[in-house]
């Protein structure tokens, strides 16, 4: 059986959703999920059939250790193993948060310090960015497995009124830290002098990052669409192109759904974009690039290329799913 493991997660970002999509496959298989009181709703919500327990710190770790006596497979879908448990299966996303950041070295040590103490199953959602960070941190190949995130379904978009006085939308994506690099996409717009000519719209969550980049450039249009009240879909509908200058990303489920549905896509030309992304967006070597493309793309009347999600990503996710299956499904030893 797996035990899942969402204590870490604290709002419903990226990470929330890339493990929904592996317990929604193995749903026969999971006997309880555990998370922060705040989400509990959430996951009842989005999977009904399962037990949800909302853990304090106290509850979170007599879950794991009882788990870990019945001999359940843990899932924990963000890079938190816990040490003396070899019945897990831990993901890293990226290596932004062990790479940048007053504790990014503690934290780097203690993750390292984690995985030498357990025999966990370590899956990367990218080859590009995170396995070879995983596999710098001494885990050997065994233990490591390509699990990246499921492609998500075209956005099912419906036609944005046109509105004379209105500026064309910019999509962008997420609010969650200073890797999304806000403040360096709206620097090139003053440059370029593009502050009349076009507004932006966020999807995310109202956090301190967003709140500290929108004061500091109150000459941008800047609007946050709330990602816990607004669908992807209804988002999508609102804005003519989609961007990210994201330098360290995971995937970008909604920039792949973006694609899917033919919208013109604008990326910083980096390792983990090429690896998803090629054949569809438009890749550009610099921020300020990038910022004088978005004016011709919303008045761009051609469609951007046709956009197919590449063939040996969707067979890894089945093949990661099979395997949690089969490590859910087994007797532990």
């Amino acid at each position: 059986m797996i035990t899942a493991n969402f204590f870490h997660i604290k709002s419903t970002n990226g990470l929330f959703f890339y493990g929904l999509d592996y317990l929604r496959e193995n749903i026969d298989l999971v006997r309880v999920i555990l998370v922060r009181p705040s989400l509990a709703a959430s996951v009842r919500e989005l999977l009904p059939a399962c037990r949800t327990v909302a853990c304090s710190t106290s509850r979170y770790v007599k879950e794991t250790v009882q788990a870990s006596w019945r001999g359940d497979l843990l899932f924990t879908p963000t890079p938190h193993p816990l040490p003396g448990i070899n019945r897990q299966w831990i993901v890293l996303h990226d290596a932004y948060p062990f790479e940048m950041g007053s504790r990014s070295g503690l934290k780097r040590n203690l993750l390292r310090l984690s995985l030498a103490m357990s025999y966990c199953r370590v899956g990367y959602i990218n080859r590009s960015d995170a396995q070879p960070f995983v596999a710098g941190l001494g885990v050997s190949p065994q233990r490591m497995v390509f699990a990246p995130n499921r492609f998500p379904a075209p956005a099912n978009r419906t036609a944005r009124p046109a509105l004379a006085s209105a500026l064309p939308v910019v999509g962008l994506l997420g609010t969650d830290s200073p890797k999304k690099n806000y403040e360096r996409l709206f620097v090139a717009v003053r440059r370029a002098e593009l502050q009349r000519q076009l507004s932006f719209r966020i999807y995310g969550h109202d956090t301190a990052y967003l709140r500290a980049v929108c004061g500091a450039f109150p000459d941008v249009s800047v609007e946050l669409a709330r990602s816990d009240n607004e669908s992807l879909d209804a988002f999508m509908s609102q804005v003519e192109v989609i961007a990210s200058v994201a330098e360290q990303e995971g995937f970008g489920r909604p920039i792949a759904s973006a694609l899917l549905a033919g919208m013109p896509v604008h990326l910083l030309d980096r390792p983990v974009f090429r690896e998803f992304f090629s054949g569809g967006a438009q890749f550009h070597p610099d921020v300020d690039a990038l910022a004088r493309a978005l004016p011709r793309s919303t008045a761009a009347e051609e469609p951007p290329s046709l956009y197919l999600a590449p063939a040996d990503v969707i067979q890894a996710y089945a093949d990661a799913v099979a395997e949690m299956r089969r490590l859910g499904g087994s007797e532990s030893h």
